[in-house]
């Protein structure tokens, strides 16, 4: 009987034990969450600062910049394809600043006129337009294939056939005046 004794006594200190335990476990439980929503933060920030390059967290002007749709400029491929029927293109070295000044304004005062046609631009420095330069110009172009560009040029388009061929600045100037 003591025996039986002993046993309900080593029962009992299960049974106490075991609320003590329920609370070790939740207090694990709390700890490991703790630690799971530290390192979520810990990568928001570091995703936050490696976005900003440590601008120190300040987020940018989100206001979206008002859009400039530019028709003027084409490529050299599209010159003999406009929707236009009577138009101008306006081939030319867009990275020299002095000349980009220089037929800007030609365009502009040409466009201030009452009457005009479409002009449109082509950088012949932009690598796609590079098949179209050449050292030697053809005048006699017929088809886009047939496109040689030495220098700044101007093509008079009418109905998708080239009309006249201008070169040299004075002349595109009389041209468009």
């Amino acid at each position: 009987m003591s025996n039986n004794r002993q046993n309900r006594r080593k029962h009992h200190q299960k049974v106490d034990n075991m609320p003590s335990s329920f609370s070790y476990e939740f207090s694990r439980v709390l700890k490991i969450l703790a630690v799971i929503i530290l390192v979520f933060i810990v990568f928001y920030f570091l995703t936050v600062y490696i976005l900003n390059k440590g601008d120190d967290f300040t987020i940018g002007d989100t206001t979206p910049a008002e859009a400039n749709i530019q028709y003027q400029e084409i490529l050299a491929g599209n010159s003999f394809s406009m929707k236009n029927s009577h138009y101008y293109v306006l081939y030319y070295d867009m990275t020299s600043e002095e000349l980009k000044s220089t037929y800007t304004n030609i365009i502009s005062t040409y466009e201030d006129q009452e009457e005009h046609y479409p002009v449109y631009t082509v950088d012949m420095h932009s690598v796609f337009n590079q098949k179209y330069v050449s050292d030697n110009s053809n005048k006699e172009v017929k088809m886009i294939d047939e496109l040689m560009i030495s220098g700044p040029t101007l093509i008079e388009f009418e109905n998708g056939k080239v009309k006249k061929y201008i070169e040299g600045q004075d002349s595109i100037r009389e041209a468009l005046s």
